[in-house]
């Protein structure tokens, strides 16, 4: 039997284990997505608050969750809240850890697309008597949000490939599934090869996803 001959028939008996794996990785992304997009968000309104009583702790935030390693932060979660007396699964600490740093990323792009609205739009809104609250929701979110999805998109993606760090505290996600694999079988190459692909597959969607409502979107604003 050749190479690929072999290889096929080892991927194949391997196939429902690396599946079973992958749907533990697209559940982590599914449940951290919605969690970094809502935290970022309410991280926004301290960020650029006019008071700095809010505006350093949330700026601190920001800049220590995004110059520390998200591996670092992953291992403070899964053995720091035993010690408070919290004893969360880890698949709960990889979600957490994930979106807790890419929320830091998030608020950025968010306060980055707000304040790229111009100052007109927020004068002519408060000229026909809309306080700045109203403004904010029904004027300045809107083009924003039109204006984050490119910016958007790359951060989601990041976070998606994040996903394999929770291997780290012994998730069986997609990317432990196949070390343990190789550990049994020595084929390295060809496995990280098919853990590649189902990546591949999953950013693509999300990326074309984004692509999509993005072009549907252009010109509207």
């Amino acid at each position: 039997m050749d190479y690929f001959a072999q290889t096929a028939v080892l991927l194949t008996n391997l196939l429902p284990k690396l599946i079973a794996g992958f749907l533990i990785t697209l559940g982590v992304a599914v449940a951290a997505i919605p969690l970094a997009l809502a935290l970022g968000f309410l991280l926004v309104a301290p960020r650029m608050a006019r008071s700095r009583l809010l505006t350093v702790p949330a700026h601190a935030y920001i800049e220590l969750m995004r110059n520390t390693p998200l591996l670092l932060q992953i291992y403070l979660i899964y053995f720091g809240l035993p010690v408070l007396g919290f004893f969360p699964s880890e698949f709960t600490c990889g979600v957490v850890g994930i979106a807790l740093q890419h929320a830091a990323f998030l608020a950025e792009i968010f306060r980055g697309a707000i304040e790229s609205i111009s100052e007109r739009q927020w004068q002519a809104g408060r000229a026909i008597g809309m306080g700045r609250l109203t403004v904010f929701r029904y004027v300045i979110l809107p083009q924003a949000m039109l204006r984050i999805l490119g910016p958007l998109g790359n951060q989601l993606i990041v976070l998606v490939k994040d996903t394999s760090l929770v291997s780290a505290i012994g998730v069986s996600e997609l990317t432990m599934t196949g070390k343990l694999a190789i550990e049994r079988t020595g084929a390295s190459i060809e496995i990280f090869v098919a853990i590649g692909i189902f990546y591949l597959l999953l950013t693509s969607v999300l990326g074309t996803g984004l692509r999509i409502l993005e072009h549907r979107t252009t010109g509207r604003f």
